[in-house]
């Protein structure tokens, strides 16, 4: 008998090492006018706003929240039924969510980052991407995508998840 808790134990670890990479970027990133939309719960929402070539939006139906950041990129959250998301895009990246009664982020660092997420069902997600790399959650027949050389994504609810860091690559079966 195999324990299941091992590849998330692994896929947890790898997760850790590309939010650590991205966020050793951070500290790097020349400052840049940020922008933040939130659609908090408790009336319906869209904000967007555009500030050359950075943008955020987030969008709600009352009952979700949804949160858009972008500091020199593009950020874009849209939430219903309960559902809290969370879209970054910097220094050149784009994050992107969208659920219906799950939690989502998703969160794109550097020059050609993409990260997505579509959650229908409820359940918790992340998507994480770093420079010239794609991560892409969705729900449990979804396909994963991790490509690049730093990127991540994990459905927690169907424990299913990928991680590209360099030359490792792990995705779970």
């Amino acid at each position: 008998m195999t324990n299941p808790r091992i590849p998330m134990r692994a896929l947890g670890g790898a997760v850790a090492a590309v939010a650590a990479a991205i966020a050793g970027s951070f500290l790097a990133a020349a400052p840049a006018q940020a922008l933040t939309c939130a659609a908090p719960p408790g009336a319906p929402a869209s904000i967007v706003q555009i500030d050359g070539t950075t943008g955020c939006g987030a969008n709600n139906d009352a009952t979700g929240g949804a949160w858009g950041y972008s500091d020199n990129g593009v950020g874009f959250a849209d939430a219903s039924e309960g559902a809290f998301v969370l879209g970054a895009g910097m220094s050149g990246g784009v994050g992107a969510g969208e659920s219906r009664g799950g939690q989502l982020a998703a969160v794109g660092f550097g020059a050609d980052a993409l990260a997505l997420g579509v959650l229908d069902d409820p359940g918790a997600a992340l998507a994480l991407a770093g420079p010239q790399s794609q991560a892409y959650v969705g729900d449990g027949a979804d396909p994963m995508l991790c490509e690049g050389s730093a990127s991540a994504a994990v459905n927690f609810a169907t424990g299913r998840g990928c991680v590209v860091v360099g030359t490792f690559r792990y995705a779970t079966p």
